[in-house]
């Protein structure tokens, strides 16, 4: 197993994509370390607890991948392969999230605070992972005459699905514009995640009520999702690709809703 990953390893040539997604791992981690020192975690637990979430993160990303985004009769990628590529992001921070919750209610901690705190983390990792899927070159979007589109360039992903393979298949295509500018949907994705950074870290220091910052976090980065899903390109035909959005509006809709009901029980303490 350890020569097959070297090999792929040697034959990654994209590093720019692997040291960001590392960085996003690191930053990730370090929040968690935080949020362990806010609640009172013991070295022991928290060492522990910290070295199982690349683990988690990689398992959750592969998972949601070979179930949303590859054919499962055939798939490209399986579990277990120690390949640099077929992970999908959201499935990563999601299963991170399920596995945080869980360690929280295992050691009594305070689910919504301990949740609260690990916000800037995932959000980094989705800035920092994104980040790099632009200079890789995948997760690409669909065609745009907007002047802000980018040229994909020769022999690139996007340029191997919209030329070699696009006109193979005219008839099956969804996008109806044809262009030699595409969205760059990683970079919307990034920029969006930053903002969410900035926001968390902002009402962390205002010390907003506990769960406020994941939740709205929560919400507002499932809408972005399910908005950019709408101008990402999906190259592969996933066995459950069409139950994604409704994953991400469950999701969103969930987060928001838990959060209106705390923000109107809260007002009605205050008024009583």
């Amino acid at each position: 197993m350890l020569a097959i990953a070297i090999i792929h390893m040697e034959s990654f040539q994209n590093w720019e994509y692997l040291v960001l997604n590392i960085a996003g791992m690191l930053l990730l981690i370090g929040f968690a370390v935080y949020a362990a020192q806010h609640n009172r975690l013991n070295r022991y637990n928290t060492l522990i607890y910290i070295t199982a979430i690349p683990l988690v993160f990689l398992f959750g990303a592969r998972l949601f991948y070979l179930l949303l985004y590859v054919n499962l009769s055939n798939p490209s990628v399986h579990l277990t392969d120690m390949k640099l590529y077929g992970f999908s992001l959201y499935g990563g921070l999601l299963m991170v999230v399920i596995y945080a919750t869980a360690a929280a209610w295992l050691s009594r901690i305070p689910v919504w605070n301990w949740l609260d705190y690990h916000i800037p983390g995932l959000m980094s990792c989705a800035f920092l992972g994104k980040s790099g899927c632009f200079l890789n070159g995948c997760c690409f979007g669909t065609p745009t005459i907007m002047p802000w589109g980018i040229h994909y360039a020769s022999e690139s992903q996007a340029y191997n699905y919209y030329i070699v393979q696009a006109f193979n298949n005219l008839q099956g295509q969804s996008w109806q514009v044809y262009s030699d500018r595409i969205h760059p949907v990683q970079l919307y994705e990034s920029g969006i995640a930053l903002i969410l950074l900035f926001m968390a870290l902002y009402l962390l220091r205002k010390k907003a009520m506990p769960g406020f910052v994941f939740l709205l976090t929560a919400g507002l980065y499932s809408l972005t999702r399910l908005g950019l899903f709408c101008l990402r390109a999906n190259p592969e035909t996933g066995t459950f690709l069409h139950l994604l959005p409704w994953l991400y509006l469950i999701i969103a809709g969930l987060s928001l809703g838990v959060l209106l009901i705390k923000i109107v029980k809260i007002r009605e303490l205050v008024l009583t």
